[in-house]
């Protein structure tokens, strides 16, 4: 299994409905993506000055590698992946096998 993270900053820009919208895009994705298995997303709750910023995140759970490598160019992933490079101006992302 392969764990995908990312971490998000907002653009100053950014609403709250745009932020939403971002969570169900990327939520929408389990079941219709095949090899994704889930989708959990959360607003960051450290302290301000510990976060440097990052103020949502997600992670999703992938069958393997190939699932996961299979995903970035999968025509419903880049309307999701849309949303949120509009919405987040800065995006961490990191990948490892469990």
């Amino acid at each position: 299994m392969v764990r995908h993270i990312l971490l998000l900053q907002p653009r100053p820009d950014t609403t709250p409905a745009s932020i939403e919208a971002c969570r169900e895009a990327l939520r929408s994705l389990v079941g219709r993506i095949p090899g994704l298995l889930n989708c959990h997303w959360g607003e960051n709750i450290v302290a301000p000055e510990r976060r440097e910023g990052f103020t949502h995140g997600f992670t999703m759970d992938f069958v393997d590698r190939e699932s996961l490598d299979a995903y970035g160019p999968h025509p419903e992933h880049k309307v999701a992946s849309a949303l949120v490079r509009a919405a987040f101006e800065r995006i961490v992302v990191l990948d490892f096998v469990m």
